[in-house]
């Protein structure tokens, strides 16, 4: 038998946390990933969802599914209709293709409350109707 312990019995150690946060951290599972769908990087439309956790944003990614042309494009991440600091993603055009990856790590006005509406605002000067898949990454509070 491992550790003493009678053949059958195992040995589950317990921890203790001030907090929920504290807990989930021990866990690592303390983020939450909100996916978001963006139909067009052309123009400056507007996708929203609304976040399920309290949390701050500490991460968006996104990939594209085509080709850029002409110019970047860029996603503005906002909470609330607030821009979020540094939440700016830009797709470059030059070199860009299916499966591209780009993000951007937001610094401040990144706090997001349960019912809060998530949202990327196109811009840039893109002309191809390329999908944007794009998730926020919230460490929860």
């Amino acid at each position: 038998a491992l550790d003493g312990l009678p053949e059958g019995i195992v040995r589950i150690d317990v921890f203790a946390a001030e907090t929920a946060v504290a807990a989930r951290t021990v866990l690592g599972t303390n983020k939450e990933y909100i996916p978001l769908r963006v139909n067009t990087l052309v123009g400056t439309g507007v996708s929203r969802v609304i976040s399920k956790y309290a949390g701050t944003l500490s991460l968006i990614d996104t990939i594209i599914e085509g080709s850029l042309a002409v110019a970047d494009a860029t996603l503005t991440a906002k909470i609330n209709g607030v821009a979020v600091t540094t939440g700016v993603v830009t797709i470059a055009q030059a070199g860009s293709a299916a499966g591209d990856k780009d993000s951007a790590t937001p610094t401040g006005a990144n706090t997001v409350a349960v019912g809060d509406e998530l949202s990327l605002t196109c811009g840039g000067g893109n002309t191809t109707a390329t999908v944007a898949n794009a998730w926020f990454e919230s460490t929860r509070t």
